[in-house]
């Protein structure tokens, strides 16, 4: 996900794309106040053995969950392919996102305005929303890789068409995101996508994500996303 400036907004639309939502977030934290154990607690047993050493590590465990829509405006097609878009999100309870502009590549890149809140599930669909999304130059068997070294990450994209009737494909996605040169933030994604050739947009996705922090001695924060998204109505022309 990168933030940038964006082109100036277009005098006029495309089309509109509406989907429905699930986003749920689990996340696990272990921390350490400090590398050696923790002060012993605790009296003397009857037979005198030593207090109970603490080893000075707490767990916690947080969940968040919403549903609902997201609207994408088509504003325009830049001359380099790239699509000129407004996102907005209306979660149920908390993931409520008002319009932001952003710039959506067919590798994949989003580039959004840096001064808009734009949710992680939102960037989800919008990097499939690029065109062409799926590579006319893969191999026969529908297979290609986008790698990207872009704002300190490292990022490995690999993506196979399981099945496809008449423009109507099943696509999987594997992706790492990785701090150029190592580092303590990982991001793995396995995502599963319909996708409508024809028309050039994604008709649902399932993405699992798992993203760790490790602070080393002070402790490791485990993170996972749950995204779900369907298409539900697409006014769109075709490209």
């Amino acid at each position: 996900m990168l933030t940038a400036p964006v082109a100036a907004r277009a005098d006029s639309t495309m089309g509109q794309l509406v989907y429905s939502f699930t986003w749920s977030s689990n996340q696990q934290v272990t921390a350490r106040d400090s590398a050696n154990p923790a002060v012993a607690y605790g009296a003397p047993n009857v037979n005198g053995a030593d207090p109970i050493q603490s080893n000075g590590i707490s767990h916690y465990v947080g969940t968040l969950s919403d549903k609902g829509t997201m609207t994408v405006q088509v504003l325009q097609q830049q001359p380099d392919g790239a699509l000129v878009v407004m996102i907005s999100e209306q979660g149920e309870n908390i993931r409520r996102a008002p319009p932001a502009e952003c710039v959506v590549y067919a590798n994949t890149n989003v580039l959004c305005d840096p001064n808009k809140t734009v949710y992680t599930e939102e960037y989800t669909l919008l990097r499939f929303l690029g065109r062409p999304f799926v590579d006319a130059k893969a191999d026969p068997n529908y297979h290609w890789v986008i790698q990207q070294n872009s704002g300190g990450l490292d990022v490995h994209g690999d993506y196979v068409v399981s099945s496809n009737n008449n423009g109507r494909m099943q696509i999987s996605e594997a992706r790492s995101i990785r701090s150029a040169g190592g580092g303590s933030l990982t991001t793995d994604v396995q995502s599963k996508i319909g996708y409508d050739a024809t028309q050039s947009v994604p008709t649902s996705v399932n993405e699992y994500t798992q993203q760790r922090h490790d602070n080393g001695v002070a402790g490791t924060t485990t993170t996972l996303y749950q995204t779900t998204l369907n298409l539900v109505s697409n006014s769109v022309a075709k490209p």
